[in-house]
């Protein structure tokens, strides 16, 4: 009797022991690609009626579960232009029916511009929606479903951490609007079994348009984050998930980001499917080199906190598009901090005298998560809710002849207020309101910017001039203490 005792005893010794503060890590991902047999499907940016012809590559769901001292935060990225806060929230309500106590589930959108509109901007014609609800409804379900196989797959797991700022970073970015300043620093999360070593999920964080293929494109894609997926996949294993930064006004189009071709020995033509590959395969190989160096931290602690936003809705052609019932009921207005169902009628253009939502605001979210070891945070993940310009997050913002509000006070650098190396900026996190523009370089009327002879990109995709500031206003507080 004795002898089995002793076995069992040896057996606990030499047992690898994992405290509750443990970290745990899971990922899972699924397919989100639209059915094209059954109707038109309008892909989103560049303009309307560009109806999807075929698939190049999937589109999918991938989510990542953090499990900590009994919390758990889960990070999903849809490739999808983006994602409307209402549609967050459905996926979040489907996700807590099964997730974990103390949960926290972050939704955001690569913002392919070759995908299914998913916002209803792109549809046949102008202020008529793109939006098939039946498929939109599916996806929240989906993303909800894939966070909760993330959950139930987690085991325990250590952190490393990369960042690079390598030049060739920012030559990867086009910025065509003053100031010309960029986004350039990459951050890697790689997520290993402490049972076998292997990599069970890597996160990668860069600023740039997932539009290389531009507006002639009619293939499903989901443009350079694929290849640069694929890297990732092919070098270290496990699932790889991309997390768009501060990529209002930075794109790889144009004769400014210009790749060469080492099988042929010139430069890859614009908007061709090589010069996707490229990029993809390029930041792939840095975010791999980022890992070289990376930092293993021992996490003991998440810290998660985050605030409901109500931003001013001053854009026009977006109160239009609400109107004439583009956005299918999922964009509705506010006031006073309350669901705001008061309407009346006005004159619109192309419309006529409608009902229209006398709202003042639309309600978002901004987050601040951090990551903690010995007390101490390691890293930090901020999620913006649209499309930031990179000079408010890195600084740099300028005062021009022609602006709107030449006088505007700065907003605050986002960065100069994070506590870390590694900060995590995820843009259209839980939500797309469009561009988020420094108010002193607002520029809707005449003269333009730096006497330009026709207006700049930006304002006609952004909720108005007070959207950005609104939400940092929010977001610095949470960072502070």
């Amino acid at each position: 009797m004795l002898r089995p005792l002793t076995i069992t005893i040896f057996l606990i010794i030499l047992q690898p022991q994992i405290s509750a503060e443990a970290l745990r890590a899971g990922a899972a991902q699924s397919v989100i690609t639209p059915q094209l047999k059954e109707h038109a499907v309008y892909l989103a940016g560049f303009g309307h009626n560009r109806v999807a012809r075929g698939v190049h590559d999937d589109l999918y769901a991938r989510c990542l579960a953090l499990a900590v001292a009994r919390q758990t935060l889960v990070l999903c990225s849809a490739d999808l232009i983006g994602l409307f806060y209402d549609d967050v929230l459905n996926a979040r309500r489907l996700f807590q029916q099964t997730a974990p106590s103390a949960s926290f589930l972050v939704v955001t959108s690569t913002h392919t511009h070759a995908g299914p509109d998913t916002l209803g901007l792109y549809g046949p014609k102008p202020l008529e929606t793109g939006i098939d609800e039946r498929y939109l409804d599916w996806v929240d379900r989906r993303i909800a479903a894939t966070a909760g196989d993330a959950v139930r797959a987690m085991q325990p797991a250590r952190l490393e951490l990369g960042r690079d700022d390598h030049p060739l970073l920012g030559l990867l970015q086009g910025v065509d609007r003053p100031p010309r300043v960029k986004d350039p620093f990459l951050f890697v999360m790689r997520l290993v079994a402490l049972s076998t070593g292997e990599t069970i999920a890597t996160v990668v964080n860069w600023s740039d348009h997932p539009e290389v293929l531009g507006r002639n494109n009619t293939q499903i894609t989901a443009d350079y984050p694929h290849w640069l997926r694929a890297y990732m996949e092919k070098q270290l294993g496990g699932v790889a998930l991309f997390f768009a930064g501060s990529i209002g006004k930075v794109s790889p189009l144009g004769d400014q980001v210009s790749l060469l071709d080492l099988e042929t020995g010139k430069i890859a033509e614009d908007g061709s499917w090589r010069k996707a590959e490229l990029l993809g395969t390029e930041v792939g190989r840095l975010a791999e080199r980022a890992l070289h160096g990376a930092k293993a931290v021992d996490l003991d602690s998440l810290s998660i906190q985050h605030e409901i936003v109500f931003v001013p809705m001053q854009n026009s052609h977006f109160r239009a598009a609400q109107a004439a019932g583009v956005f299918v009921g999922r964009k509705p207005l506010y006031s006073g901090g309350k669901l705001d169902p008061a309407t009346e009628k006005r004159d619109l253009p192309e419309l006529g005298r409608v009902e229209c939502s006398t709202g003042r605001d639309i309600q978002t979210e901004v987050d601040y998560i951090q990551l903690r070891a010995s007390g101490a945070p390691v890293a930090e993940v901020v999620t913006i809710p649209g499309e930031i310009y990179p000079e408010l997050v890195n600084g740099g913002i300028t005062r021009y002849p022609g602006a709107d509000y030449p006088e505007a006070a700065f907003e605050p650098g986002l960065r100069e207020q994070l506590k870390t190396g590694y900060q995590f900026i995820v843009g259209l996190g839980n939500d797309e309101i469009g561009y988020l523009i420094p108010k002193a370089e607002w520029d809707e009327q005449a003269p333009w910017l730096m006497n330009a002879a026709q207006p700049w990109y930006g304002e006609i995709n952004s909720l108005g001039p007070d959207a950005a500031g609104r939400l940092l206003q929010a977001l610095v507080p949470l960072i502070r203490p």
